[in-house]
């Protein structure tokens, strides 16, 4: 994929995104990985729900259900992008078409930084979340050794009393666990990385409509004629009323695919949020299980705030365009351009809104209402 390679590698590698050109052995030798992958995940999922029916203890409850219900929104995320597959590959291919690619230095420089921003993102999220494995397994293994419980879910399909069983159910849970956390970084970095690329095209939109003017100016010097001149305005004119409508309807199939998962994982990270704090507030500061705590806390806010930002910025960056026009040299353009581009202000007055399953629009004013419910929540939950 050349758009959102660190995405899409990662869930290549957890076994959630077969590449779209594999031979026939590479093919069915992913289709088995898949399999076997994917099995980690939905028994994970099979196992916190269990545990989570036969608990009777409020506080193992409560810690318990943060976990499932997060284990549970990823495999609804993977399930998602199977059955959106098509679609999905259908929104890279169009960043690849003609209209999208940058056509000069400046272009070239406001798309590679988009670019940086995903991949930052991307290696930050992973960063975060994969230090939230580490303190819920890797660093208390000596405990759970000791003890002798499971990182995770207690509730196995099978007996576990025996040492081996015992040793294979830990690893077992930690690998679906690193499995689960790549595949949530893939999966949000993936709806993130597509609202950038919405705001690196409209900023790419922008600059073609400020430069419209040396854009006339070099196709006046470059015609044989009057006709020959015109016919070349109306094709640059004609291309940036497209790219405009191209970029809207990629931002509207981008809200398409994916604004149930945007609304799950809403409601996953409210009920995360709202646990998990109640959940520190019983651990000790310099503890393990503080440690993973705040560690998850800060994965489910980095989840919630990346869709709200980038979703606020795509909004932001669509009200740009009639400015963009309006800061060109206008003193150049006949009459019937200037009527012809009063369409394009026209339309960047109705903004681009990513939501949330139709209901909540993607802002900084949504990721703080979400905090608050959270908090609200979580008053209720310590009076209870």
């Amino acid at each position: 994929m050349h758009t959102l390679p660190l995405s899409f590698a990662l869930l290549t590698y957890t076994g959630y995104w077969r590449p779209v050109e594999l031979t026939s052995v590479k093919y069915w030798a992913y289709v088995v990985y898949s399999i076997v992958m994917i099995f980690q995940l939905y028994l994970l999922t099979l196992c916190g729900l269990a545990d989570c029916c036969i608990i009777k203890n409020i506080d193992t409850f409560i810690e318990k259900l943060s976990v499932a219900v997060s284990v549970l929104g990823v495999t609804c995320k993977v399930t998602n992008l199977t059955l959106r597959r098509n679609e999905i590959i259908g929104l890279t291919e169009m960043l690849l078409k003609d209209i999208c690619i940058p056509r000069n230095d400046c272009e070239v420089d406001i798309q590679q930084r988009f670019d940086r921003s995903a991949k930052r993102i991307t290696i930050w999220c992973e960063i975060l979340n994969e230090s939230a494995v580490f303190f819920a397994t890797v660093a208390q293994f000596s405990y759970f050794i000791r003890t002798r419980t499971l990182p995770l879910f207690d509730w196995t399909p099978y007996d576990v009393s025996s040492t081996i069983a015992f040793w294979v159910t830990m690893f077992q849970q930690t690998i679906a666990l690193i499995l689960c956390a790549n595949a949530s970084v893939a999966h949000e970095t993936l709806i993130s990385g597509f609202l950038i690329q919405t705001c690196a095209q409209l900023d790419i939109l922008c600059h073609r409509a400020r430069t419209l003017p040396d854009s006339l100016r070099e196709a006046w010097k470059c015609s044989n004629s009057k006709d020959d001149f015109k016919a070349r305005e109306r094709r640059l004119i004609r291309e940036l009323i497209y790219h405009q409508l191209y970029v809207y309807r990629f931002a509207d199939r981008v809200n398409a695919v994916f604004t149930l998962m945007i609304c799950l994982q809403f409601t996953v990270s409210s009920i995360v949020l709202c646990l998990s704090i109640y959940k520190m507030l019983a651990k000790s500061l310099l503890s393990m299980e503080f440690a993973w705590c705040l560690s998850y806390l800060g994965s489910m806010l980095m989840q919630i705030f990346l869709y709200c930002w980038y979703g606020n910025e795509v909004t932001l960056k669509s009200t740009e365009i009639g400015s963009a026009i309006y800061e060109m040299d206008w003193s150049v353009l006949p009459a019937d351009l200037m009527k012809t581009l009063l369409m394009i202000i026209t339309r960047s007055k109705k903004p681009i809104k990513i939501t949330s399953g139709n209901i909540i629009t993607l802002s900084n004013e949504s990721f703080m209402k979400i905090i608050k419910i959270s908090y609200s929540a979580y008053n209720v939950l310590q009076r209870s």
